[in-house]
């Protein structure tokens, strides 16, 4: 078997292990990774060092957290769109907002939307960290908030706490397991180990899972 179809069959088997439907996403993310590599050569959406291994080290690591994401999705710094348009491909009827301060990087994610055919999705160009992102996010709250190498954990949970629903959670990678003691007004809910990072879903202290989320393992 050539080694694109390989690749073709991993991604696809990748996805239904995981309860989505491959034919049409799996062309969409090879869509997304082509457009990521013609943009990367205008200037850098991701490290060159990480272009040729855009599958495995981001788009399958943003998949990952199928398995947590429930309702409303915000992506906090999304830059390329990771995690947050792999989900939403995955996901097309799951509302998704990805929001990006870089102005070039939120120009590519609105173009990444277009030429996806991502109704999904809406592109935000902000700054979570300044008070005016606020009134770009209408004062929402998400049911799932994610930020994907944006700050150190402790920093990260600290942005991404008001942004949640009461019953909401906040999915954090990282490469090694984070500790409780990070998230201040936060509790881990669960924290797991994946192929190539640590997976902790944080919610607010006090508050119900709610369904789909389990005990901690």
């Amino acid at each position: 078997m050539p080694a694109n179809n390989a690749a073709r069959e991993a991604l696809a088997r990748f996805l239904e292990q995981r309860g989505v439907e491959p034919d049409r996403a799996v062309e969409a993310l090879e869509d997304y990774e082509g457009l990521i590599r013609r943009w990367n050569a205008r200037g850098n959406l991701v490290s060159r060092r990480d272009i040729g291994r855009l599958r495995d080290r981001h788009v399958l690591d943003s998949l990952s957290l199928l398995p947590w994401w429930r309702g409303t999705l915000l992506d906090v710094g999304s830059g390329a769109g990771f995690p947050g348009v792999p989900l939403a491909i995955a996901r097309p009827a799951s509302p998704v907002t990805l929001v990006e301060r870089s102005e070039r990087k939120a120009r590519f994610l609105r173009q990444a939307v277009i030429d996806l055919g991502l109704g999904n999705v809406e592109v935000i160009e902000a700054d979570v960290g300044r008070r005016r992102a606020w009134c770009s996010l209408g004062g929402r709250v998400f049911d799932t908030v994610t930020a994907r190498a944006v700050a150190p954990p402790r920093t990260t949970w600290s942005l991404l706490r008001e942004l949640l629903a009461p019953e909401g959670v906040a999915l954090l990678q990282s490469g090694d397991p984070l500790d409780a003691t990070l998230f201040n007004g936060g509790e881990i809910r669960i924290r797991e180990r994946m192929e190539q990072t640590w997976v902790t879903v944080v919610g607010k202290t006090g508050v119900s899972s709610g369904p789909g989320v389990d005990a901690q393992r």
